[in-house]
């Protein structure tokens, strides 16, 4: 049985949030990347054409430092399992396909709000913490980007997107993970 972990500290939670939106490809879509852009201090316009990345969630997601306005978030045992590109040619991480167990690092900022008055009287610092810059590429888990590699085959008139698609699909229901949160190493 896989254990749940209890994030309590607010910068956890931003980033398992975060992570959660990636993994079931919130990043795939114009309209996701709007909604996961309340996440972060700075957008980036949506990355069309970029690769999409293979992805699972992290095991683990702790605070690596707090300095006053400024954290780091770290995480642990997820998988990387190789990129989707423009024409839905699926490329393996390794040749040998397979996923490989990663971490990441994400910088986040308070973002101060103006300061709220109540019956006349200024009341604590509010604001939120923020991932600090968006993503320059696309991520999601392999069911969401089995899902994108479909729909985007199923719209598709050109048969070499369509013959690439079929390809995929099947390069990805043969996956095995790695080492990360996605087995059970």
């Amino acid at each position: 049985m896989a254990q749940i972990l209890q994030y309590k500290e607010p910068t956890e939670m931003l980033v398992k949030q975060y992570e959660r939106l990636r993994a079931d490809g919130a990043l795939l879509s114009p309209e996701g990347c709007e909604r996961t852009s309340k996440l972060f201090e700075r957008s980036e316009p949506y990355p069309a054409d970029s690769e999409i990345f293979l992805i699972s969630v992290p095991g683990i997601i702790g605070r690596d430092t707090a300095d006053g306005d400024r954290a780091r978030v770290e995480t642990k045992w997820g998988d990387s399992c190789g990129s989707i590109d423009s024409q839905l040619r699926y490329k393996p991480i390794m040749p040998v396909g397979g996923c490989i167990m990663t971490g990441e690092i994400f910088s986040l900022v308070f973002v101060h709000h103006p300061r709220a008055k109540v019956n006349g009287v200024q009341v604590g610092d509010i604001g939120e913490w923020k991932i600090e810059e968006a993503p320059q590429v696309r991520a999601a888990d392999i069911p969401a980007v089995m899902r994108y590699v479909e729909k985007v085959r199923d719209e598709s008139k050109d048969p070499v997107i369509q013959s690439n698609a079929d390809k995929t699909i099947a390069a990805l229901k043969r996956l095995t993970h790695g080492c990360g949160n996605a087995s059970a190493c």
